[in-house]
């Protein structure tokens, strides 16, 4: 293979992930680099790489610590915007208001922790795809059997 195809397939691997894509398969909670493999075995476990490009999921210690912010930033939006709307738009008394927002404030983040959790790879992604692409197995091509297939619905 000459120098010139060499670059153009590092170009192509190194190439950016518009955030929407990003944003898109971090919503439907697939691969990143992808968008294929599913990221989560179950509720809370998720898969260590992707089973269709071997993009590696699982990273060092604190690495998903940024998904937290993503999950209060969320929460304290909707539940603040909620509070609004409905106690002066709708002129709800806080004495009704105040113990639904507390419960959905204690519900929402943990139904929502796999949504923050992927939007944050997905973005991670797509603002580092060098590093991204130094996780998957070969430079994104096939990973190597596993005994866990991850991407069938």
């Amino acid at each position: 293979m000459s120098n010139e195809q060499d670059e153009n397939s590092m170009d192509a691997d190194t190439q950016t992930l518009p955030l929407g894509t990003a944003l898109k398969r971090g919503l439907l909670l697939r691969c990143p680099l992808c968008g294929d493999g599913r990221l989560f075995r179950r509720f809370i476990s998720m898969y260590e790489r992707c089973s269709n490009c071997g993009f590696k999921f699982e990273r060092g210690p604190g690495y998903f610590l940024g998904s937290t912010y993503i999950n209060y930033g969320v929460t304290a939006l909707l539940t603040t915007v909620s509070y609004v709307v409905l106690h002066f738009g709708l002129r709800w008394h806080n004495e009704i208001l105040l113990p639904g927002l507390a419960a959905f404030c204690l519900i929402f983040p943990l139904v929502f922790f796999r949504y923050a959790r992927s939007m944050w790879l997905s973005v991670d992604c797509c603002v580092d795809r060098v590093e991204a692409q130094e996780h998957s197995t070969s430079g994104g091509g096939k990973p190597r059997e596993s005994k866990d297939k991850n991407n069938s619905d």
